[in-house]
C-alpha cells in the first residue's frame, strides 16, 4: 500500500511537470507563435504572462526573444521586467532587448532614465548604442549630460549614436559640442554626421519659424 502511494505521488509531480512545461514557453518558435498570436490579440493578459516568463526564465535565446515581443506589443506589463533585465542580464542581447523595451513604451519615470543613463556607458558596446538611440527618441533632458559624455567615447559608432541622439536635445551645450565634434573629431564618418546634425537643427529652427508665421498670417486673416 505504501509503495503504491509512493508511485502515485511520483506518478502525479511528473504530470505536473509535463503539464508545466505545456504552458511554459522556452523555444523560439513557441515565442514567435505567441507573439503572433499577441498581434491578433494584443490584450490576452495569459499569453503576455507566458512569454514574460519565457524572458524570466528562458536561455539567453528565449530571454531576447521574448523582450522582442514584449517590446514590440508595447505591453505595460513587462515594464519591470525592462528595467530588471536592462540591468541585471548577464547577456547583452537581452540588455539591449530591454532598453529598446522601455524606449518603446516611452518610459520617463526616474527609474527608467537611469537604467537608460546606466546602459549608455554599459560594457557591451551594442547596448551602448541601444541606449543612446532610445536616449535620442525619448528626448528626456534628464538624458543630455550622459549624451554629452558619450561623445568622447573611443568607438566611433558609440559617438555617432550619441550626434544622433542629441539632434533634437534643446541646450546650449549641445550646439557648441556637436560643433566641436564636426571640426575635431578624428574620424571623418564622425565629423560628417556631426554636420549633418547641426544643418538639421538650423533646417528645424527656420521650419519652425516660418510655420509660427503662417499660422500668425492666418489668424490675422480671420
Amino acid at each position: 500500500m505504501k509503495k503504491t502511494f509512493i508511485l502515485l505521488m511520483i506518478l502525479s509531480i511528473f504530470i505536473l511537470s509535463c503539464s508545466n512545461k505545456v504552458i511554459t514557453l522556452r523555444r523560439l518558435d513557441e515565442i514567435n507563435r505567441a507573439g503572433k498570436s499577441l498581434n491578433k490579440n494584443p490584450d490576452n493578459e495569459e499569453v503576455i504572462r507566458y512569454i514574460i516568463d519565457a524572458a524570466q526564465n528562458g536561455n539567453r535565446e528565449a530571454r531576447s526573444e521574448a523582450l522582442w515581443v514584449l517590446a514590440n506589443i508595447k505591453t505595460p506589463l513587462a515594464y519591470s521586467e525592462f528595467l530588471r533585465l536592462s540591468i541585471e542580464d548577464p547577456d547583452f542581447n537581452v540588455r539591449a532587448m530591454a532598453i529598446l523595451g522601455l524606449g518603446e513604451l516611452g518610459s520617463d519615470t526616474d527609474m527608467a532614465i537611469n537604467n537608460i543613463a546606466s546602459a549608455i556607458f554599459d560594457i557591451d558596446v551594442q547596448v551602448q548604442i541601444e541606449a543612446l538611440s532610445v536616449a535620442g527618441y525619448i528626448k528626456d533632458e534628464r538624458l543630455t549630460k550622459h549624451i554629452l559624455k558619450s561623445l568622447s567615447s573611443k568607438n566611433k559608432w558609440v559617438r555617432m549614436a550619441a550626434v544622433e541622439a542629441l539632434k533634437d536635445y534643446e541646450d546650449a551645450r549641445v550646439e557648441a559640442s556637436l560643433l566641436a565634434i564636426s571640426k575635431a573629431d578624428k574620424d571623418f564618418a564622425v565629423r560628417s554626421l556631426a554636420a549633418q546634425v547641426i544643418d538639421y537643427r538650423k533646417n528645424r529652427v527656420i521650419d519652425e519659424i516660418i510655420e509660427s508665421e503662417i499660422i500668425d498670417y492666418g489668424e490675422n486673416e480671420v
